[in-house]
């Protein structure tokens, strides 16, 4: 994100518009199992201005808003939900609606309807405290649990903003911004224009396949444009259910389905 941009988005209102964006189903690569939509739910009373969450269900939800009353403060110092992000001096920014230098802009949520105000909720920069706009800057997030589906709100996309699946520290998806055009979101389909709701939408990634379920994500901002960053809110993972809890599920249907032969039997 430039810096114009930052400097642009500091009166900038929220919106709901963005939440239903798209419901497309994309297949990147045909070799991934992942699936990818774009939409969410606009959260937070204005409304939105706590960015867009995930509507799916059984998951396990990062939002960064416990982070103390300052301008910035460190991942490790908020509620990270079971997952653990490293380094943890990664940049939590709560920046209460006002202008944010160098580091980048809230997530935004759309056009401004009366009433409405910025996302005025923490939220996690890239570059990190160690990295303020030189050079690469990484957060990689490890997950408890193997999980199935990550979420996430992405703030005026880049395409020098990346994200990656791990299993087990080893990285075997990646995707950048240029990848959605499909979805209807992205740097191509909103022309370059930060403000654009097709560039800031609220990102749900599914793996289809366990061969790809990760307990890994990693998050990059490449390059040395000092007025560029990574933003996102609004984190959400939905780790796969242990195989005994499917096991007994099984079990439970099967003994029901004989249950129900036994009484037709008696009839």
């Amino acid at each position: 994100m430039s810096q114009g941009f930052i400097k642009s988005t500091q009166q900038l209102s929220m919106a709901a518009a963005v939440g239903a964006i798209a419901a497309t189903t994309l297949s990147v690569n045909p070799a991934s199992a992942f699936s990818i939509t774009a939409g969410g739910q606009p959260i937070g009373s204005p409304l939105a201005n706590e960015g867009i969450t995930t509507e799916v269900p059984n998951t396990i939800v990062i939002d960064f808003n416990d982070a103390v009353d300052s301008p910035f403060t460190t991942v490790d110092q908020v509620a990270q939900n079971g997952a653990m992000y490293s380094p943890g001096n990664a940049l939590v920014i709560n920046n209460n609606g006002a202008l944010v230098p160098t580091t980048g802009a809230v997530p935004y949520s759309g056009p401004p309807p009366a009433g409405q105000v910025n996302n005025t909720s923490a939220y996690l920069s890239l570059p990190t405290n160690s990295n303020q706009g030189v050079g690469t800057s990484v957060v990689t997030i490890t997950l408890p649990k193997l999980s199935n589906y990550w979420g996430m709100h992405w703030g005026s996309m880049d395409s020098t903003n990346k994200i990656e699946f791990l299993r087990d520290d080893v990285a075997f998806a990646e995707f950048t911004p240029d990848d959605f055009a499909g979805l209807g979101v992205g740097p191509a389909p909103g022309g370059g224009n930060q403000q654009n709701e097709s560039n800031n939408p609220y990102m749900n990634f599914f793996s289809e396949d366990s061969g790809e379920w990760f307990n890994g994500v990693r998050l990059t901002q490449e390059g040395n444009n000092s007025g560029i960053a990574f933003e996102s809110d609004n984190h959400a993972y939905r780790p796969v259910p242990e195989p005994l809890t499917i096991l007994g599920s099984g079990l439970a249907l099967g003994f029901g389905a004989i249950f129900k032969k036994q009484q037709s039997r008696r009839r």
